[in-house]
């Protein structure tokens, strides 16, 4: 029984993990990717050029909540958060790009 316990306690980890990822949210719980471009389209977002990975898969599906950043925001939107929709929120293949579905700006 302690065993399913910590294992159940282990699968909640990613969800309070991105709790502060939202508008307004804490960086100490910083779950994304940090580009040199953002583009969105819609809700898509794509994020492309040196796309580091924080706390968030490096290559494939992207489960759960997670933000893809502008590192020069100067003259676009700096940052979008992307939600979890139909089991995946995006797609990674960084360094190159990373793609988020039902985003939004934050």
């Amino acid at each position: 029984m302690v065993a399913a316990m910590a294992t159940a306690l282990v699968g909640m980890a990613p969800v309070a993990a991105v709790a502060g990822d939202g508008p307004g949210g804490g960086h100490h719980h910083k779950r994304g990717y940090v580009c040199d471009r953002l583009e969105q389209h819609g809700k898509a977002a794509v994020g492309s050029g040196h796309c580091r990975a924080i706390n968030a898969p490096r290559h494939g599906h992207i489960r759960g909540h997670f933000t893809i950043e502008n590192r020069k925001g100067h003259h676009h939107h700096k940052k979008v958060v992307c939600v979890n929709k139909h089991g995946s929120s995006g797609y990674a293949n960084t360094p190159k790009w990373v793609r988020g579905t039902h985003c939004y700006k934050a």
